[in-house]
C-alpha cells in the first residue's frame, strides 16, 4: 500500500488535476476539503468537476463545478488524479475499479484542520479522504479508498481495510480493526481491542462492546445484530 506523505503539496508549483468520483452531498464536502488545502498551500490541486453517473445531472453545475461523464474523462485520464467521494462502500468501490480501468491516479485528501498526531506512525492510503477537525493518534493503518467523514477520532493502533466508511462523529478506541467496506453510522462508539467484519452496517449512535460479524447489521446500545445481509 501506498502511503499517505504528510506535506505533498508545499513543493508543487503546478497544480494537479483533480476530479471527483460521484456527484452527491459527500461529494460536495470533499471538494470543499480541496478548497481548504489550496488556502493553506496555493495551487496543490486544480479542481475540474465531478464524475457523474448515468443517474446524475451530466453537463449541469454542482456547486459552480461542472458534473462530468467518463467519455469527458477516460481520454485523458492517465493525467488526472481522482478520488471517490461516495458514502456507500460497495458503490465506491465499483466506482473505483471504473478509474482504474482508465488508469487514473489516486489522491489523498487530508483537511488542514485534522490532527495528525504522530506522522511518522501513520499510514494512510491513496484515495482516502479524512475531512474537517479529526484526530488520529498514533500507530494507525489506514488502508486505501477509505472516508473518515467530520469530527472523527481514531485511537491508536486501529486498522481501518480499504473502503471503510466512518461516517461524521464517529469514536475507535485503541486496537479497533475495521475489515474491508465497513460502514459505520453517524456518531458510531468502539470501545478498545474490537473487530467490526467485512461489509458491516453499524448504526447510528452505536456501541460497539463486541465483535461484529462480517456482513450484518448492529444497531443500538450495546450494538445488537439485528440482521444478517
Amino acid at each position: 500500500m501506498d502511503s499517505h506523505q504528510f506535506h505533498p503539496a508545499s513543493h508543487n508549483k503546478t497544480p494537479r488535476d483533480i476530479v471527483i468520483l460521484g456527484a452527491g452531498g459527500h461529494a460536495r464536502e470533499v471538494a470543499s476539503v480541496i478548497k481548504a488545502i489550496n488556502l493553506v498551500s496555493p495551487s496543490s490541486w486544480n479542481f475540474l468537476g465531478y464524475w457523474g453517473t448515468k443517474n446524475d445531472p451530466i453537463g449541469t453545475l454542482l456547486n459552480g463545478y461542472p458534473i462530468l461523464d467518463s467519455s469527458q474523462i477516460v481520454p485523458r485520464a492517465q493525467d488526472l488524479y481522482v478520488i471517490a467521494a461516495i458514502g456507500d462502500p460497495h458503490i465506491r468501490e465499483r466506482a473505483v475499479h471504473e478509474a482504474e480501468l482508465a488508469n487514473c491516479k489516486f489522491a489523498t485528501l487530508i483537511h488542514p484542520s485534522a490532527k495528525i498526531m504522530d506522522e511518522e506512525t501513520i499510514s494512510i492510503g491513496p484515495g482516502t479522504s479524512i475531512c474537517a477537525d479529526c484526530i488520529l493518534t498514533v500507530n494507525i493503518q489506514i488502508h486505501a479508498h477509505v472516508v473518515v467523514n467530520l469530527d472523527c477520532t481514531i485511537g491508536h493502533d486501529c486498522i481501518l481495510e480499504d473502503f471503510v466508511t466512518l461516517s461524521p462523529g464517529c469514536h475507535l478506541s485503541g486496537y479497533t480493526t475495521i475489515r474491508r467496506s465497513a460502514f459505520l453510522g453517524i456518531g458510531a462508539v468502539t470501545i478498545e481491542k474490537r473487530e467490526i467484519g467485512t461489509s458491516a452496517k453499524i448504526g447510528a449512535g452505536a456501541v460497539v462492546i463486541k465483535d461484529i460479524p462480517p456482513n450484518v447489521t448492529a444497531v443500538g446500545i450495546p450494538a445488537q445484530v439485528v440482521r444478517r445481509d
